[in-house]
């Protein structure tokens, strides 16, 4: 008794010294910390855990140990671990029912059932400690709350001193005033949002992901009558402005968009060059960092919303924002990328005679000595020498026996089989003799040595339609409108004949592409796709190939049906229709039915 009697006197003389009045020590110099990590993991309700770390430091540690002292001491003047605990557990009754980032806390650690062991490792400056200690205190205890509703206002500085400056004052009799200091981290799982900040004194960071975001908030600011700041932010169980979800969806899709355009540009800038120059087309490297530049800022500006917090603490950049950035920076880069391509492609180089076969010519009289690019023997005037559309000039015997060309690798066989004049320029020049008539164009001039008569209809036989698609890229090369529709890959077509001025629509069942037309529906789908080409364009052309496959698709009397109606249509608009056949595939019968609709027929078979 006489022992705490005498306590009880020495902290009436201390609380005096601190001027306390009546008896409790208000904070001098030093400051209170709140620390916390919470976890905020309800899909539609503000769920969640946490723990939090209190601390003092200074005079106001010292304070609060003389308290704690004489409310929990057994009368040795020393903190023990069992004393602490007592403290400690009379934290958790005062938190639980509190409200903390909006959750109400509706259980915290139960320090009763902890070892001496535990309370030494989640405390510091209290146990083993006496008045004559200036350690800093601090303390550590969980919790899990749970919250409903919709939208809430979570206080953040504020919050925390409601419910850890209660539970201090609670468990030892302590009202701090002075400093204090917030440190907070929530983590945010789930469709839920923390929008609209309303920060003046503090400073808000995070980052965003698919899943949730994760927030950091500091403060400094003093405490004192209870008040300390009013920054809040407010909890949303689902927002579109803020949903971390959609505004991902939108990011992804506007980043696939952007990193396409450049190969997209740069297959289109390749097609444009002539054939053999095609292998020197590079992709523009300024057009590769302007897509890699702008997915960049893309991510940087979903994955940091408080990114520009420097201009105002309350700037929060909210995924509705991505809504109009991102389809922004997609029609960015696909101008950008289509002005440097065009730019671009004015230097692409153009050859002086346009490359369909290779061919043999006789050199002009007076044209003087020329070596062969094979033996390096004089090639004399007035024999034929064999000149490869690279412009390498070789003896005739010698490309015959090389096969391909030295410099350019293409092949030189089937050279002199037959000779013919230019109908144009006069000009004798040799051809294979493979050649239908009307694809055969001569290597000096580029004149083709036969016209395709516009309201006429041709039919190609042969095992090889290469004859067919050389008439409907002469169409393409004169400057009539031409389009072939066939069952082969549109990109091998295009690249075996060189088709850059005939558009192409592929017979196929895949709907990814709007170029595809469906095999099986030739009278809606095909039908439409050449009366509109038909209709709005003048004396052109359409060549369909692969008819053996329509047959096996659709039968062979809605086949030829559709050769007929497109045939008509043809001829009423002055227009001329291809058709590519092999004999071998269709019957004697199917093949005298098909003829009856052409008035003009080129048999290779």
């Amino acid at each position: 008794m006489r022992l705490r009697a005498a306590l009880f006197v020495a902290s009436i003389v201390l609380s005096l010294l601190l001027n306390v009045p009546g008896g409790m020590a208000q904070g001098g110099p030093g400051e209170m910390r709140v620390k916390s990590d919470v976890s905020i993991t309800g899909a539609t309700s503000l769920d969640g855990s946490g723990s939090v770390e209190v601390s003092f430091t200074g005079e106001a540690a010292e304070s609060l140990r003389l308290l704690i002292m004489n409310k929990f001491d057994s009368g040795n003047q020393i903190l023990d671990a069992e004393e602490v605990k007592e403290f400690m557990q009379g934290i958790s009754y005062a938190i639980v029912g509190r409200i903390f980032w909006g959750m109400k806390i509706d259980t915290a650690t139960d320090f009763s059932t902890k070892s001496d062991e535990y309370i030494v490792e989640h405390s510091e400056g209290l146990v083993s400690t006496n008045l004559a200690s200036t350690s800093p205190i601090s303390f550590t205890v969980g919790f899990e709350g749970s919250g409903s509703g919709s939208t809430k206002d979570i206080l953040l500085a504020q919050g925390a001193f409601d419910t850890f400056g209660y539970a201090v004052s609670n468990a030892s009799g302590y009202d701090y005033q002075g400093t204090f200091v917030v440190q907070a981290k929530a983590t945010n799982y789930g469709f839920c949002s923390l929008t609209t900040p309303q920060v003046d004194a503090g400073k808000l960071t995070a980052v965003r992901f698919p899943w949730g975001e994760i927030l950091w908030y500091n403060f400094r600011g003093v405490a004192g009558g209870g008040l300390v700041t009013s920054e809040r932010i407010t909890y949303e169980s689902f927002s579109v402005m803020e949903s971390q979800l959609i505004g991902f969806i939108v990011l992804f899709i506007g980043c696939l968009l952007i990193l396409r355009f450049p190969g997209k540009r740069f297959d289109k800038y390749e097609k444009l060059h002539p054939r053999k120059f095609r292998k020197y087309a590079k992709p523009l490297l300024v057009v590769r960092l302007s897509a890699y530049i702008l997915t960049a800022v893309l991510i940087i500006l979903y994955l940091f919303p408080y990114l520009f917090s420097f201009v105002s603490p309350d700037a929060l950049l909210y995924s509705a924002y991505l809504y109009f950035i991102v389809p922004a920076a997609v029609i960015l880069e696909m101008f950008f990328s289509r002005i440097i391509y065009d730019k671009a492609s004015l230097s692409i180089p153009e050859e002086s005679v346009i490359e369909v076969k290779q061919a043999v010519v006789e050199p002009a009289e007076g044209e003087g000595e020329m070596l062969c690019k094979i033996c390096y023997m004089p090639i004399e005037a007035g024999l034929d020498l064999f000149q490869c559309s690279c412009g390498l000039t070789m003896h005739v015997g010698c490309a015959e026996k090389a096969q391909n060309c030295p410099a350019c690798g293409e092949p030189v066989v089937q050279l002199r089989t037959r000779s013919i004049q230019c109908r144009a320029c006069g000009e004798t020049f040799l051809y294979s003799g493979d050649e239908d008539a009307y694809s055969i164009q001569c290597s000096k001039c580029g004149a083709f040595q036969e016209d395709i008569k516009s309201g006429k209809n041709y039919l190609v036989v042969d095992s090889n339609p290469r004859n067919a698609f050389m008439m409907i890229r002469a169409m393409g090369l004169s400057n009539r409108p031409a389009m072939c529709l066939t069952t082969s890959f549109p990109g091998k077509v295009r690249s075996d004949y060189n088709l850059t001025d005939v558009a192409i629509k592929w017979f196929s069942d895949s709907t990814t592409d709007i170029d595809n037309l469906n095999p099986k529906d030739l009278e809606v789908d095909a039908m439409e796709t050449v009366s509109t080409f038909l209709m709005t364009t003048k004396e052109a052309g359409v060549l369909v190939d692969g008819l053996e496959t329509l047959i096996e698709l659709n039968g062979f009397d809605k086949v030829l049906a559709f050769i007929k109606k497109i045939n008509d249509l043809a001829s009423t608009h002055g227009s001329t229709i291809l058709l590519s056949l092999d004999k071998t595939k269709v019957t004697p019968e199917q093949y005298r039915a098909i003829s009856a609709e052409f008035s003009e027929i080129h048999e290779y078979q």
